[in-house]
């Protein structure tokens, strides 16, 4: 039997009253990945917080390597060998990638003075380590969100732990990454250490992990080796009901086949260095999916035509809004709401919510012009909006004033949505619309987007999801190195074949 070396035992927690953990244990084998999953809102991350010493528990015990510990805060917890990588990043964004790696352990010469050309060493020696290309002397809050993500894993490391607990590591990873990181996972297993994997991707569960764990609503549901599990036994176990493997068969869309116009052209579209040449329409009623990796130039793209660049960016090329020709270079994201376009953004904590406000504050921060007469808000109208957003959107629980930070982040991203539905959005750009979101809220949002189509809205899908371009699309564009490459309809092309594409010939990679 292989050798236990962190055990969690009957461990409760309640927050505010709320039981949140109902005596839930866990164990982690030398050498093993053992996954953690459930939905959002499971308990997931708060029983992980737990051992690092973020939150005291309320009852149960925890050992690592048979001494029974409690740790009482993450550097604690470190210094004992167990690490955590937070699905939100935790690194001092105003430091350097070196001052990161080694916070907390920065090596000191004989006069007392931190010794940098150890420091930045150590930085070079983790980063070829992890295959990260990040110059070890770039601030960490200039980096993409990839290689953030790549600093974590090599701060990490650095730690030389005993457990590395990975909170959603590849939701900002592209497919080379992901395999690049699952090598390591590997090459930390043949070392001995244990590896819990938080992840709501389930095909990278079946591909990594040896043993799950299920919680559901704070329950442990079962634990089972991997060999054992189907994925769809494992998405019945996760959601308590059965979910569709593939978020929707090419029937059911609904739509009529007559001719539709179009909603938005864009003819020759570029931006040096970020897209070149695109040329795209999407038609009244059509969801249309751009299928290519994290770093094709999708996020670029969708924040062009939403007019949300950084100031000095120039956009090139022809933009047709309901036939009318556009300036390109004009577009900000208060002309955009006024013409009809959402858009809701790949992170929607930094960029498409107020965590500090209500659920009723963030819906109806776009449609006050709806809801307002003579400059004065209009009470009764907001509440009768909000009320109709939050049942179209399935939210959970149904609370208008509930402040959104206390949301599932499958919950926070129906607000995001929600508050361009309140808006009446002609066309909704939506960029990873599910990433960090569990199966049974990403299936709810799947029904959310084709509901939207049915009544009129015009979608552009931007994903590097293979199962969600297939499964939404009526249409799929291939984004590759920053232009549309391909057309393809999502009947007459596989799984493998739309990876294949958006890698390329002979699988080259684009980032």
């Amino acid at each position: 039997m292989a050798e236990v070396i962190l055990r969690m035992s009957d461990i409760n927690k309640f927050f505010g009253g709320v039981r949140v953990l109902h005596a839930v244990s866990f164990d982690v084998c030398k050498g093993e990945v053992h996954a953690l999953v459930g939905e959002n809102g499971a308990g997931k991350s708060t029983l992980m917080k737990i051992l690092m010493g973020v939150y005291p528990p309320d009852g149960g015990k925890y050992s690592l390597n048979g001494e029974e510990v409690k740790f009482s805060s993450p550097f604690d917890a470190q210094r004992h060998g167990v690490s955590m990588i937070y699905q939100e990043f935790g690194m001092a964004p105003l430091l350097s990638v070196a001052e990161n790696i080694s916070l907390g352990k920065l090596p000191l010469k004989r006069s007392g003075l931190i010794d940098w050309r150890q420091v930045n060493e150590r930085a070079s020696e983790m980063l070829e380590e992890v295959g990260s290309e990040a110059p070890f002397n770039e601030l960490v809050g200039c980096l993409p969100k990839f290689q953030q993500q790549e600093v974590e894993i090599a701060r990490a490391l650095f730690l030389d732990p005993v457990i590395l607990i990975m909170d959603e590591p590849t939701s900002a990873l592209s497919y080379r990454e992901i395999s690049h990181l699952h090598k390591l996972i590997n090459m930390l297993c043949g070392r001995g250490v244990g590896i819990v994997y938080i992840s709501h991707k389930l095909e990278e569960v079946l591909e990594i992990a040896d043993r799950v764990t299920i919680l559901r609503d704070g329950f442990e549901v079962a634990t089972q080796n991997m060999n054992e599990l189907k994925i769809e036994e494992l998405m019945r176990m996760i959601t308590g009901r059965t979910v569709e493997l593939h978020p929707h068969t090419r029937s059911e869309s609904g739509r009529e086949k007559s001719p539709r116009g179009n909603v938005i052209e864009l003819e020759h579209l570029g931006l040096a260095g970020l897209f070149h040449d695109i040329n795209m329409t999407v038609k009244e009623k059509e969801i249309v999916g751009v299928a290519g990796l994290i770093g094709a130039g999708k996020t670029e793209l969708s924040k062009a035509i939403f007019g949300a660049l950084p100031k000095g960016c120039h956009v090139t090329g022809r933009y047709i809004f309901e036939g009318e020709d556009v300036e390109a270079q004009s577009i900000n994201p208060h002309k955009a709401m006024q013409m009809g376009i959402g858009l809701v953004t790949e992170d929607r904590q930094s960029e498409g919510l107020l965590s500090e406000q209500s659920v009723l504050f963030n819906l109806t921060l776009t449609a006050l012009n709806r809801l307002s007469r003579f400059f004065v808000l209009l009470r009764e109208r907001m509440v009768e909006l909000v009320k109709k957003v939050i049942g179209d959107v399935r939210l959970r629980p149904p609370e208008p004033d509930r402040l959104v930070k206390f949301l599932s982040g499958g919950n926070q991203q129906k607000v995001v949505i929600g508050k361009w539905l309140a808006r009446q959005s002609k066309l909704l750009i939506l960029d990873e619309p599910t990433c960090g979101v569990d199966v049974g809220a990403r299936q709810e949002i799947y029904d959310l987007i084709r509901a939207q189509a049915r009544q009129g809205t015009s979608v552009l899908i931007l994903s590097s999801d293979v199962n969600e371009i297939l499964g939404i699309s009526d249409r799929i564009l291939i984004m590759r190195k920053g232009r549309i490459v391909n057309e393809v309809m999502p009947g007459a092309v596989l799984e493998d074949g739309l990876l294949n594409l958006m890698l390329g010939a002979g699988g080259e990679e684009n980032v």
